[in-house]
């Protein structure tokens, strides 16, 4: 059985355009939450021996002035704010202790801007070697065919695409 994948070529071109199209507006419409690594802040981790409402939580949280998200996972709770100190951690221990009894700390990470900015920077400069070395490599594995080039340029737009949707999807 043979499918004549060349001759219909442009309905596959359309249908990557679609998904292409359809992945660029969820991420306008919903976007994507950086980790503390990109966007400063202090992420802890903490579970009690009875699991309160996370909605409780938060309001504890809010009544010391602290905007932050809070995120159950199994028995644990992730709570994300901005950079907190180690006394402001200790302060947040204690008011959920005192309202839902003892907490058991797991984890506690703290990024300041300057590094938040500086791992961004980073990361676009190592997205930016990745791709000029996919870019010279697939080159040079083709540089007996004719507009070799036009192969890594290939690669580089399959890549995108493929990070597009898959991260759309997300």
């Amino acid at each position: 059985m043979k499918i004549d994948i060349i001759g219909k070529r442009f309905n596959y071109f359309l249908i990557a355009i679609v998904m292409v199209v359809i992945a660029v507006v969820a991420l306008l419409t919903f976007g994507l939450t950086p980790g503390i690594e990109f966007s400063s802040g202090s992420l802890l981790t903490i579970s009690f021996p009875n699991a309160p409402d996370q909605k409780g939580i938060e309001a504890v949280l809010n009544d010391m002035g602290y905007q932050s998200l809070v995120q159950k996972t199994g028995n644990d709770f992730l709570i994300r704010t901005r950079p907190i100190t180690a006394e402001e951690k200790t302060a947040i221990e204690n008011a959920l202790s005192a309202k839902f009894g003892q907490v058991t700390e797991s984890s506690f990470a703290s990024v300041s801007p300057l590094v938040a900015t500086e791992t961004a920077r980073n990361a676009g400069y190592a997205v930016l070697a990745a791709v000029a070395g996919i870019l010279l490599y697939v080159t040079w594995a083709f540089r007996v065919m004719p507009k070799p080039f036009r192969y890594g340029v290939s690669a580089i737009i399959s890549l995108s695409h493929d990070l597009l949707v898959t991260i759309g999807l997300y």
